[in-house]
């Protein structure tokens, strides 16, 4: 048995020793291509995972990062394969997908909250009672998460003063924070502040909520005009508190200085001073500067205002010591004299320093001589007196208004304003109209008149329409010199008819002149124009007239004293002598001015011409009758109408510069006689300067 087993064992060993070669091939065969493919697996899984970050983690709430965040080398490329959210807005773990190197590898963003909330505990002012939650004690809360919000530390709602409570945050995730908070339990302000003067505040304004039972300390007159503090107790629904009332005076006093008249060693007060003083509290006046009692000039003296609040007011007062008593004037014109200020029998001689006229309203001091000793007067100008009224017209026409002042005037030593007691109607015939004056003080003067309203049937007045020359080839100005006006409507359209005038042939031609008004009313007016031969065309006699000029204005000059400058140069450079082309104005101005002799027509178109240069409004003149023919021009500068003739046929015997018609008449019946109804009516009053 034993001799069987060990032939058995025996057969074993020559099989196993005669297949070994071949196991030993096998072995030597794959054992290599195994290491080969082991190797390029983790070659390849190197190249595929070294470079990338399985996983990124990132807070809640904030942006998604890009996709080169999972590289863990820079700066290398990638991209997600699918565009992720912008931000997550739970915390978890997100599977995602980056392609990097043309392979995509998946990768985890994993986002967290570890953050815990955040929010501000500001001061609050409860109303004592009226219990709070505790989110209604934060503001500014700021989570990724929702947040619970609970008392850690809960304050007493029903207790007036000040306490601490703990708000306790936890956000979903675990995260905890702690918000202290102060708490002022009221149920009133701490403190109220007021001006002195003004009302008591209300309970509203005390009280920080409403309350059915409420209580608080009256608050008197003098607690409001008293500044400083003031302790009131407030009680309601059974809690009391106090409340600290603080009245403040921040408004400085008011007050005038006056002007006063002392005698000589009069003791003076601050408060003789002053007037109109007014505060809301206490005010106590003083002298901030003594006056000289031995000065007999008048003294300015500062007086200083000061109320309970400490503000300061300086006023400004007038002191005057003098032996004359004041005086109280009626306004007017005239001159005043010494004797109305000092008794009769008081003084032997006296007289102003200056002539005084109490025309202008309010204290005036005045130097005053008496007897050689020299004195100050206080004269106080008063105007008492209202207005004087004049009506000028008592006649106008239907359905048009006008202003009082157009049919009445009003005389005062102030100026006045002219108005209706009641608007009249214009659509009735005849009716009482009352007129009122009101002069700057108050003063009130009425007239009452018959008003008569008619139709307009009246046309408007022509002026300026007369013969002229017109020069051959050159436009004419037909309305140069010539307006319209009517009594209703003022100025009004003036329209030519020159259709006759044949501009290249000399001769003389009519020309029409119309005016119609807004009621239809015309008034027509014919004239003649002589077409003639220029013998100095326009550019020549611009030339003469701009050297003129040149010389005699100056750029400063009003248009008064332009057209006064020129009348002296005609006047003085162009001597009469009884010859010139009355066919030929701007010929005879040349000459004349280049000349320097001429008649009155010469000097009348020499003056035209250089006026026209100006912006002085002028009308031809000629006189009227069968006498020789006389011509000068009406000016205005803005004053009214004035004759001006600058001829000097009499060498120098008259200037009549902006004259009226009744200077014109003082000095010769005849010699400036012209018919008034084709000219603009003449001021009345004489010329005092232009403008």
């Amino acid at each position: 048995m034993k001799q069987s087993k060990k032939k058995k064992q025996k057969k074993q060993a020559v099989r196993t020793k005669q297949t070994h070669p071949k196991l030993r091939f096998a072995v030597t065969l794959i054992l290599p291509v195994l290491a080969i493919a082991i190797v390029a697996a983790f070659v390849l899984l190197c190249m595929t995972y070294g470079g990338v970050k399985r996983t990124v983690t990132i807070e809640l709430g904030t942006a998604t990062p890009e996709a080169s965040a999972f590289l863990r080398r820079e700066p290398d490329e990638a991209a997600y394969e699918t565009e992720p959210e912008e931000v997550y807005r739970q915390t978890g773990d997100y599977p995602l997908r980056v392609r990097y190197h043309g392979r995509t590898v998946p990768v985890v963003l994993c986002v967290r909250d570890t953050q815990p909330p955040t929010a501000d505990g500001p001061e609050l002012t409860v109303p004592a009672g009226t219990a709070l939650s505790p989110d209604k004690l934060i503001k500014n809360l700021r989570d990724k998460s929702r947040v619970k919000i609970t008392y850690e530390t809960e304050p007493d709602f029903m207790t007036v003063g000040d306490c601490d409570a703990v708000i306790l945050l936890e956000d979903e995730s675990g995260n905890a924070a702690r918000v202290p908070v102060t708490v002022h339990v009221r149920i009133a302000v701490d403190e109220i502040t007021v001006e002195a003067g003004d009302p008591a505040p209300s309970s509203e304004e005390i009280l920080i909520a409403p309350y059915d039972d409420v209580s608080i300390t009256p608050i008197t007159d003098r607690m409001l005009r008293e500044p400083g503090e003031y302790t009131l107790s407030v009680t309601a629904n059974g809690i009391t508190s106090e409340t600290r009332l603080i009245v403040r005076d921040t408004v400085p006093p008011a007050g005038k200085g006056v002007t006063y008249i002392a005698r000589p060693g009069e003791t003076i007060r601050a408060g003789m001073l002053v007037t109109d003083v007014s505060d809301e509290t206490a005010v106590s006046v003083a002298l901030s500067a003594e006056p000289d009692p031995n000065s007999l000039e008048p003294q300015t003296i500062p007086v200083t205002l000061t109320d309970g609040g400490g503000n300061v007011t300086t006023v400004w007062s007038t002191l005057l010591f003098s032996n004359v008593t004041p005086v109280v004037i009626e306004a007017r014109h005239m001159g005043l004299s010494p004797s109305e200020l000092l008794e009769e029998g008081t003084y032997t001689e006296a007289s102003f320093d200056m002539q005084f006229f109490p025309d202008e309203l309010g204290q005036h001091v005045l130097a005053l001589t008496i007897d050689g000793e020299r004195n100050i007067a206080v004269i106080d100008v008063r105007d008492t007196t209202p207005p004087t009224i004049t009506v000028r017209r008592s006649q106008w026409y239907l359905d048009t208004p006008i202003a009082a002042e157009e049919l009445s005037a009003a005389e005062d030593v102030t100026e006045t304003t002219l108005g209706w007691l009641t608007e009249p109607d214009w659509t009735k015939g005849e009716q009482e109209v009352t007129v009122v004056a009101t002069d700057t003080s108050g003063n009130r003067g009425e007239q009452t008149f018959t008003l008569t309203l008619i139709p307009d049937t009246e046309p408007p007045e022509l002026y300026g329409v007369r013969d002229r020359c017109g020069y051959l080839g050159e436009p004419v100005s037909y309305l140069a010199e010539v307006y319209a006006w009517d009594d209703r409507d003022g100025d009004v359209e003036v329209s030519v008819d020159a259709s006759g005038v044949d501009m290249s042939q000399i001769g003389k031609y009519s020309v029409t002149y119309s005016a119609t008004d807004r009621c239809g009313n015309t008034k027509s007016q014919t004239a003649y124009m002589q077409i003639v031969r220029s013998k100095v065309n326009e550019d020549r006699a611009q030339e003469v007239a701009d050297e003129i000029l040149s010389k005699i204005l100056r750029k400063d000059m009003t248009l008064g004293e332009q057209v006064e400058a020129i009348y002296d140069y005609v006047f003085n450079n162009v001597r009469y002598s009884a010859n010139s082309n009355k066919q030929d104005w701007r010929g005879e101005a040349v000459r004349g001015l280049t000349v320097g002799r001429g008649d009155c027509f010469t000097s009348y178109a020499a003056a035209r011409l250089l006026l026209e240069q100006t912006d002085a409004e002028i009308v031809s003149v000629q006189r009227s009758g069968p006498n020789t023919h006389h011509y000068w021009l009406l000016v205005n500068v803005g004053t009214g109408w004035y004759h001006f003739d600058a001829c000097n046929a009499w060498t120098g015997v008259y200037r009549c510069f902006m004259w009226t018609d009744e200077q014109t008449r003082l000095h010769s019946r005849s010699y400036w006689r012209y018919d008034k109804s084709l000219y603009p009516p003449v001021a009345t009053e004489r010329y005092r300067g232009g403008n």
